[in-house]
Parts: C-alpha cells; structure tokens; sequence
C-alpha cells in the first residue's frame, strides 16, 4: 500500500512537472514569435554589424517547440503509466539538461569585462560601419537606426562626428532636423550596445540553468516512476 501510495505520489509529480514545461514550451513560442515580429528591424539591424541576434528569437522558437514535444512524451508516460516512455523522457531530458547547463556556461563567460576577441569585433564592426556613413546607404541606415533605438551617439560619443559641429539627426535626444553636438546622447553606442547584449546573454544564462536544474529533477522523478513500475 505504501509502495502504491509513493508510485501514485511520484507520478503526479511527473505529470506536474510535464504540465509546467508545456506551459513554458508554448511561452517560449509565443515570446520568441513576439520578438521575431515586433523587433525584427533592430535585430536586422544588429546583423548588420556582424552581430547575429535574429537568430535569439528563433532558437526561442525552436527550444520552444522541443520542450513542448518532450513534456508531451512525460505526460503520456506519467498518465499511462508507460516504463518505455519515461525511460525515454528521463534520458532525453538529461542529454537537455546538460546541454543546457553547457549553454549557460558559454553565455557567462562570452562576454566578459576585458576587451576580449568578441568585444573588439563589435567595437571594429561599428566602426567600419560609421566611416562608411556618407558614402554607403546601408551603413547610414544601420548606424541611424542603432542610434535612434538605442539612444546612443557616435561608437564612443558625439565626438565620432566631429569635426563638424553637427551629428546625425538620430543622435538628437528629441526629434530635430538638425542636430548640434550639445542636444546628442552622450554615451556612445558601443558601450549601449555591449552592455545590453552582456545583460541578455547574462539572462539567458540564468534562465537556462534555472530550467535545466527543473529538468533534472523531473528527470530523476520519471526514472524513480518507471522504476517502480
């Protein structure tokens, strides 16, 4: 009877867990479809400077729609009460889960504080970028449209424009047709930009491992569940 009563315990805890990641499967979907849609031109745009952040939205989906087909499969075996199918769902979960935590890692340590390769890349990506302002129209577009979404001026600072005493409109802190050194946004777009994408990846870390550590845990429940089977 106690043998019984711990068998049906562990199995709604399976089928909990399964519930809560087909929940954040169909989250992970629906989050990735917003931003693939909603910010698709400031993605676009950071592809341009070599950057290829269009693809976050889409491993969204993708990630999304694996954990969706796993907790399916956890479900099915927890309701059925299948010894295959948990068996299968554990492993799965655990080859997951240490892709994960791998994944996590490598977003950590990507960006870090020294001027590492990935830091100088984006530093020398903006600039080839803003020399080719005035004579490249997709440069022009590029640099505008990082200037204006992420309120930042110039790689370092309005001084990037000089020796004018005008920068670009996109560097105005309010709409202008002509803008003068003294009403742009100080701060460069370099430092905007990597402290946004270090803040992301740094997200993205947490998030990862936070869920891996989830997965693991109804890893071993599904396997204690078919074992008892």
């Amino acid at each position: 009877l106690k043998m019984g009563c711990a068998t049906s315990l562990v199995k709604y805890i399976v089928f909990i867990f399964n519930f809560l990641f087909l929940l954040a499967g169909i989250a992970f979907i629906a989050i990735g479809a917003v931003y693939l849609l909603g910010i698709k031109s400031f993605t676009a745009t950071l592809d341009k400077t070599g950057i290829p952040f269009s693809l976050a939205p889409s491993l969204l989906i993708v990630f999304g729609v694996i954990v969706f087909v796993i907790s399916f499969f956890g479900c099915c075996g927890a309701i059925k009460e299948s010894s295959c199918l948990l068996i299968t769902y554990g492993i799965i979960l655990l080859v997951l889960f240490l892709l994960q935590v791998a994944i996590g890692v490598y977003a950590f340590i990507q960006f870090k504080d020294s001027n590492g390769v990935d830091k100088m890349k984006i530093e020398d990506e903006l600039t080839k970028t803003l020399r080719s302002y005035n004579t490249n129209n997709q440069a022009k577009e590029t640099f505008d449209s990082l200037q204006s979404q992420l309120e930042c001026c110039g790689v370092k600072g309005p001084n990037d424009w000089l020796p004018g005493p005008t920068v670009p409109p996109s560097c105005c802190k309010r709409d202008a047709a002509v803008c003068y050194s003294s009403d742009a946004h100080r701060e460069g777009c370099f430092e905007v930009l990597y402290k946004f994408l270090r803040k992301s990846i740094t997200i993205i870390g947490i998030v990862i491992v936070s869920i891996g550590a989830i997965e693991l845990l109804g890893a071993i429940s599904a396997l204690c569940l078919s074992c008892s089977l």
